[in-house]
């Protein structure tokens, strides 16, 4: 009997130290491509996973020593004992085919674990894989983004804009999502072009990674979702419902420069009644991802001539490839309008930046020779109201804006103010117009009781004085516009006093009597933006 047992004992003791392999292990989520596992080595005492990293080749990274091994709850079952291939803590490289094998070490896992989650780099480069399994085997998944291309759509029109409050849907899903991944919610930065109010809208994930979120519009945007330092890019008309989808592999795989990004994401999907459009706005973009990189070393190292010669070449090129693409069949003409608005403002923006920072003060050639380039008089961009819609169109109204805020203030004569007043129905005392000479500096001895006569004059002239302030500052923005794109009467000019009038009615903290409306609207003569403005200034405090 006895022998019989000790027989038993030698049997079981080579199963005590059993070992197992379980290769191409499946996992459900991850939240980067960079670290695949390929096998896991099971001991007693040691969990060895043999892991490739994948990035750009040339490309560094770091892994620190922290990694763990979780279960579903966040509990904490081993900790990284040993590497192999690299090392912790130290920066190392990818070579030329961009892919490194690791082996990581752990303490030993319970028997009873099905499956874990990896967790490491903690911080803003965390990186998990969740529900690593050790009893499946991965196989290829054909998710629904490789499965269903996008069904073609017809074109849609050129929106019919009337900047009434409208609202549009913006849906779609992260496809390999999993709440255990801790990504944060998405996020849309917008700023109001009539009012420049910025306002951030969320965009939470559901279990499953969809989305739905609605977007209170005006007029249609061109604007990204933001996840972290990625982005998916958009499309979207007021009252539309697009649809969005795209795997979270290549969301989030590296990249080097921005444009990669959406280059990465080859299998975003685009669906709804302007999926067409976002499609070949894409298509435009990634001809053009290359595009910030080369203009910051233009900017940073060509003379300024140079610079304005290479921006005129580089935008001349892209409106004879857009023309080319529209021609063929590869563009509708409401992509084609919307390109060429895209790259006109990009074009005359870059040279207002440049001229800004670098303190060029002289006139710009290109507005000297303006005429000499058909684009400009053929599509007369800057009047046209779809240019609400231009991803840069924004960023040239600040500009312009800026331009105008750094421009020396208006400078009065007694006269003049007095005379302007006068008109305005206000008389002054002779006790009065001496207070004000002395305000202005036309002499140097102040009358009695000066402070008390500016504040009575103040008082009794605040609206007429904000009328003749305006009046002169319109004057002068006008002169400078004229400067850089000659007739001041177009919808640019329009939108850039609607945003100075509703700017007023914010600084009053009050609505503008009807009598002032008329006078500082003058020059906005399109009734859309008359009617912002009256929506505008009928919800601001009655005085």
């Amino acid at each position: 009997m006895r022998a019989f047992l000790l027989l038993l004992l030698s049997l079981a003791a080579p199963l005590l130290h059993a070992e197992r392999t379980i290769t191409n292990p499946a996992w459900i989520a991850r939240n980067t491509p960079v670290v695949t596992v390929d096998s896991i080595l099971l001991r007693d005492t040691l969990c060895r996973l043999y892991i490739t990293l994948k990035q750009l080749p040339h490309t560094t990274l770091t892994l620190h020593d922290d990694w763990v091994i979780q279960d579903s709850l966040g509990h904490t079952i081993g900790r990284v004992k040993d590497i192999d291939g690299v090392d912790f803590n130290r920066i190392f490289q990818f070579e030329s085919d961009s892919t490194l094998s690791v082996e990581m070490d752990f303490t030993g896992l319970p028997p009873s674990l099905e499956e874990f989650d990896l967790t490491g780099n903690r911080g803003p480069h965390e990186i998990r894989i969740i529900g690593v399994s050790l009893t499946k085997r991965r196989v290829p998944r054909i998710s629904q983004a490789y499965s269903q291309p996008t069904p073609p759509t017809p074109c849609t029109p050129l929106p019919k804009l009337t900047f009434k409050p409208d609202t549009a849907w913006l849906q779609g899903r992260l496809i390999g999502y999993q709440p255990r991944l801790n990504l944060p919610e998405g996020k849309i930065e917008l700023t109001d072009l009539f009012t420049a109010q910025h306002t951030t809208i969320a965009v939470p994930l559901a279990a499953d990674g969809s989305f739905a979120v609605a977007i209170p519009l005006r007029y249609p945007i061109q604007q990204r979702m933001i996840f972290n330092d990625r982005y998916l890019p958009f499309y979207l008309e007021p009252t539309d419902t697009l649809y969005m989808q795209v795997p979270l592999d290549e969301l989030f795989a590296p990249y080097r420069y921005i444009g990669e990004i959406e280059q990465n994401c080859t299998h975003l999907i685009y669906r709804g009644r302007n999926a067409r459009i976002n499609e070949e706005l894409r298509q435009v973009r990634l001809k053009n991802s290359t595009e910030t990189e080369a203009w910051i070393k233009a900017f940073n190292s060509l003379s300024p001539r140079l610079y304005q010669q290479s921006e005129i070449d580089k935008f001349q090129v892209k409106l004879q490839q857009l023309k080319h693409d529209y021609l063929n069949g590869k563009l509708s003409r409401k992509s084609y309008a919307l390109s060429i608005l895209n790259d006109y403002y990009l074009f005359i923006s870059h040279l207002l930046v440049y001229n800004q920072i670098k303190g060029i003060e002289e006139d710009y050639e290109y507005i000297k020779n303006r005429n000499l380039y058909t684009p400009f008089a053929i599509l007369t961009p800057l009047d046209n109201p779809l240019s609400t819609a231009s991803t840069y169109y924004p960023d040239l109204l600040v500009l312009l804006e800026r331009r105008e805020s750094l421009s020396p203030p208006p400078i009065w004569e007694s006269r003049e103010f007095i005379e302007a007043l006068e008109n305005r129905g206000i008389i002054l005392s002779p006790s009065e117009k001496e207070t004000l000479k002395f305000a202005l500096g036309e002499c140097h001895i102040p009358p009695e009781n000066v402070q008390t006569i500016i504040e009575q004059l103040n008082k009794k002239s605040e609206k007429e004085q904000i009328a003749m302030r305006e009046e002169r500052l319109q004057q002068q923005r006008e002169a400078n516009y004229r400067l850089l794109f000659g007739p001041s009467d177009d919808f640019t000019c329009q939108l850039l006093d609607t945003r100075r009038v509703i700017k007023l009615i914010q600084q009053l903290h009050r609505a503008l009597s009807p009598e002032e409306l008329e006078e500082f609207t003058q020059t906005i003569t399109d009734t859309r933006l008359q009617q912002v403005i009256e929506q505008i200034n009928s919800t601001a405090p009655h005085r």
